[in-house]
């Protein structure tokens, strides 16, 4: 399955540029990425998913060998694996082949994004670069009024979502399978992200990320 064929299947909202200029740090290494791996995407990552979709997951970055490589948010390293099997599991999403995992995924009522558009240096943007994104961000939280549940998958994740919506994170701290009702038609679920480290250390096992997708799932049966 190639990358062209799978990004055929995504929404496209107020997108950066391919040669987006806002942060600097960003743009340097995005350059030098390029020069590493000329076949890589190495560009902003854009969501994936249906607009009418009723949740909404959001990570924080574009991952190396992930997002950045193949263009696509969560799909092509361990991380995707994980959300991939979380939502095949939920119902949200299917495999693009029965004998392939690895061809990925296919969102039914799910859309993916991340907070930063563009993949930082060692994985961790600088709140200069979360500032300069969240407009775009923004725009892919407001494009969908369907949407009823957003996955919070990490700390800052979850304190911009918090942020979007005007809540404080003092007085909606982090936690793993924590809720918060954001506004009255949308609610936030949180989790601990899916990475390799986080797996490693056992904060997390792909049982326990795949059981927040049921609770939304259950969660979304008991508004129809």
């Amino acid at each position: 399955m190639t990358t062209t064929r799978v990004r055929q299947n995504s929404t496209n909202l107020n997108k950066p540029g391919r040669e987006c200029a806002l942060c600097p740090r960003l743009v340097s290494y995005r350059a030098e990425l390029r020069g590493l791996h000329p076949d890589w995407h190495n560009a902003p990552v854009l969501d994936f998913g249906p607009v009418n979709a009723s949740l909404i997951v959001v990570g924080l970055a574009p991952g190396h060998k992930g997002g950045n490589r193949t263009g696509i948010p969560f799909f092509g390293d361990f991380s995707g694996e994980m959300l991939n099997t979380a939502l095949t599991t939920s119902g949200f999403a299917k495999y693009l082949s029965e004998t392939d995992q690895s061809a990925g995924i296919e969102p039914l009522n799910a859309r993916i994004t991340n907070v930063v558009k563009c993949m930082p240096p060692k994985n961790i943007p600088k709140p200069i670069e979360i500032q300069a994104c969240r407009p775009f961000f923004l725009a892919s939280m407001e494009a969908s009024p369907a949407t009823r549940v957003v996955v919070a998958v990490g700390r800052t994740a979850h304190e911009e979502l918090l942020k979007a919506f005007d809540r404080k994170p003092k007085e909606n701290p982090f936690a793993h399978e924590s809720e918060v009702q954001l506004t009255e038609r949308l609610r936030m679920f949180s989790s601990f992200h899916c990475s390799r480290y986080n797996v490693n250390t056992r904060r997390i096992t792909s049982e326990e990320f795949t059981e927040v997708f049921l609770n939304v799932r259950n969660y979304l049966r008991d508004l129809s």
